[in-house]
């Protein structure tokens, strides 16, 4: 499909939630909705940053809950990979940046109600979330350094299902469902409230054959919230989470020639060596909250989680990795607004350790062999920042901030056979920002800023040493950015249509830029570029033509190169950078009829790319179709879902992820054909 066909029917996006009533959305969700991300609570319209957000409905309803790449491409700009490898985990890239990620998300915050999910050097894995408790997403489109600091090229912020706010009322519900490659799901989900006290408790059990050989899950997740509310000014909230994931197998990387023999096929190192892995993790968090008065608030939190680890790699040297890494933080946040000026303030302070015990030893074809790396590997970091908003009139509004980071980096070397190589880094870095809102008429306004950020490499980065030892790569360095971004937002009169278009620009130093080593396929390394640029435009485009009917539209264009860029294989200035689009595109139709009967269809484009730094290997632009359908009833107090889909309906041959600068040609994981799911959903309400 040509781009001249597809471009008009993309333009511009629609990124906020859709309940079962269309009306409904437009006037409670897109118009009033408070935006988190920004550290300043605000509404949506009145952000002088690009911030989506997307409600329960789009996230939940008719979805198999596997992966956020169920629905992240409804926001514009963010373009993911790789979610059908659950040893590598969703790759995320928001605007470009994350891309580099050899495997999880990288340069981009991700939170849990306010937790940081992301460990202090930046590193994020999805594995350990359920979905299914899932209720809310924002994402912060662009950098963001003044608001949370060290790796934060955006911010994707999840909130979770809330206790029930009445005394007395509580639910019970469950979900089952099923599909292609082996996919079954069950999850169930409880919560109520006595007094002061609620509580919400819920366990999912999954797994997965997968499309590709070798390409296995299975997981168990756990979730539970008890909130306390001693009096009408103040919570105390305490989350628990765990995850039991014993299997999650890499097929790896093919070759186009493999590719083009069998799809299906996992690559004969992967196999041979038994690659994937397998993770426990536990998390522990405690929130506070008091709030005098709608001018006067505040936030104390602590949080505590431990990861146990282990990877097998498809190459015998070094290719079992273990490690156990314990990670704990904290923060306050104050909120004030003036009595008698329009002048809102807000300060706070995080502050985060993380600590990995990582070990290497010999992969012998999946058994583990000799050891030949030993380290305590140490991050600890603390940020101290503070915002302000400026309303001096009704048309204009001002906000901007300043944070200040103090980033130690420590590794102790155990392994003596090679020598120690034991050092310590230190960084200290000012992200001030700042920006404007202006209505040029109530349905119209102009939104600017100009914005910093640094990132550190993360523990994996620096100890993945090209040396071929211990300690940590000595020639990477962080990398920091400079963006300026501007947009306008507007609304039809009958409020049945709204609209965003965004511009942004970006400049990058030291890149840190993922490549491999022949014969260590699996293991990333990274090296400074020089200079990188992001550009693009990003448009949202919102219409309710009638009742219970939505059309949702994104698109985004994007220009990112390298402006200065030598390494040993040549000189890449000018080239694109790789496996980033440069056009995204997401259109979507929603129907729900008040006979409880919904269905909805969306067409993602995904634009050409490169695999490599050259630009010599060019993926093609692709275009993927699903389709979900349903009914909805409720018995009295009981709610009945039942639901059916289809993925990649058009059965076209895409890639679900490809590996930057893959060494030997073996950049591509084919992604499934045509596939299917469906459930059923129960859900009991009392009062």
């Amino acid at each position: 499909m040509r781009n001249c066909y597809f471009i008009p029917c993309l333009l511009l996006t629609a990124i906020n939630g859709l309940s079962q009533n269309a009306d409904t959305l437009l006037l409670d969700t897109l118009r009033t909705a408070v935006v988190t991300t920004t550290r300043m609570p605000v509404q949506a319209s009145e952000s002088v940053l690009a911030v989506s957000s997307l409600n329960s409905e789009r996230l939940r309803t008719a979805q198999a809950q596997l992966s956020l790449a169920e629905t992240l491409g409804a926001v514009p700009g963010v373009f993911t990979m790789g979610d059908a490898n659950f040893s590598q985990d969703l790759r995320i890239a928001i605007r470009g940046f994350g891309a580099r990620a050899g495997f999880g998300i990288r340069g981009i915050k991700l939170l849990l109600d306010g937790i940081p999910e992301s460990a202090p050097d930046g590193q994020a894995q999805v594995d350990n979330l359920d979905l299914a408790v899932v209720s809310r997403l924002e994402v912060l489109r662009g950098a963001s350094g003044g608001l949370w600091g060290n790796a934060s090229g955006g911010v994707i912020s999840l909130s979770t299902d809330p206790v029930p706010a009445e005394s007395g009322e509580g639910f019970a519900g469950a979900r089952v469902s099923a599909g292609s490659f082996g996919f079954r799901q069950l999850h169930a989900k409880g919560g109520a409230r006595r007094g002061k006290t609620g509580v919400i408790a819920a366990v999912t059990s999954q797994q997965l054959d997968g499309y590709r050989e070798h390409s296995a899950m299975r997981s168990t997740l756990a979730h539970l919230k008890l909130s306390w509310s001693p009096d009408t000014t103040s919570t105390l909230s305490m989350l628990l989470n765990f995850t039991d994931s014993p299997r999650a197998d890499d097929p790896g990387a093919l070759t186009a020639e493999q590719v083009a023999a069998d799809r299906e096929s996992a690559n004969a190192a992967n196999a041979k060596f038994n690659a994937g892995e397998s993770l426990r993790q536990g998390r522990a968090a405690l929130i506070y909250e008091k709030k005098w008065s709608k001018r006067r608030s505040f936030r104390l939190q602590g949080y505590a989680a431990g990861r146990d680890f282990e990877n097998r790699l498809p190459f015998q040297n070094g290719g079992q990795v273990a490690f156990q890494r314990f990670f704990a933080g904290g923060g306050g946040q104050y909120q004030w607004s003036a009595r008698s000026a329009p002048v809102n303030l807000t300060a706070g302070f995080d502050v985060d350790r993380q600590a990995d015990q990582r070990q290497r030893f010999q992969n012998l074809d999946g058994k583990r062999g000799d050891q030949n790396l030993d380290q305590t590997e140490v991050f600890t970091g603390a940020g101290a920042y503070a915002l302000a908003r400026w309303k001096p009139a009704d048309r204009l509004a001002f906000s901007g901030g300043l944070r200040y980071d103090a980033v130690s980096l420590r590794v102790d070397d155990h392994f003596g056979a090679d020598g120690d190589q034991s050092g310590e880094k230190q960084y200290y870095r000012a992200s001030p920002w700042g920006g404007l809102m202006f209505h040029l008429n109530p349905r119209f306004s102009l939104f600017a800023n100009v914005t910093t950020n640094f990132e550190t490499p993360t523990l994996t980065e620096l100890s993945n040493n090209p040396a071929g030892t211990g300690g940590f790569s000595e020639e990477l360095k962080p990398q920091r950015t400079l963006s300026f971004e501007t947009g306008l937002r507007g609304m039809a009169r009958n409020k049945r249509l709204s609209w965003e278009l965004v511009f942004f620009h970006a400049r990058t130093r030291n890149e840190l830029t993922p490549y491999e080593i022949t014969g260590q396929p699996g293991r990333t390394y990274y090296r400074n570029a020089g200079q990188v640029l992001r550009q693009g435009i990003e448009g949202s485009f919102n219409w309710f033509p009638i009742k219970g009917l939505a059309l949702l539209m994104t698109y985004a264009w994007s220009d990112f190169q390298f402006e200065t860029y030598t390494t040993p294989a040549g000189d890449f200035a000018g080239n694109r950078l790789p496996v980033l689009p440069q056009q995204l595109g997401n259109a979507e139709l929603r129907w729900n009829h008040g006979s409880g009967i919904f269905v909805f269809a969306t067409a993602r484009l995904t634009g050409d790319y490169y695999a490599d730094d050259a630009n010599t290997v060019r993926i093609d632009q692709t275009v993927l179709l699903k389709a979900r359908a349903g009914w909805r009833h409720s018995f009295g107090s009981l709610a009945l879902e039942l639901f059916t889909g289809i993925d990649n309906a058009a059965g076209t041959d895409y890639y679900n992820n490809v590996r930057p600068n893959a060494a030997a040609g073996r950049y591509f994981e084919p992604g499934a054909g045509r596939s299917w799911l469906g459930g059923v959903s129960l859900r009991q309400n009392w009062w």
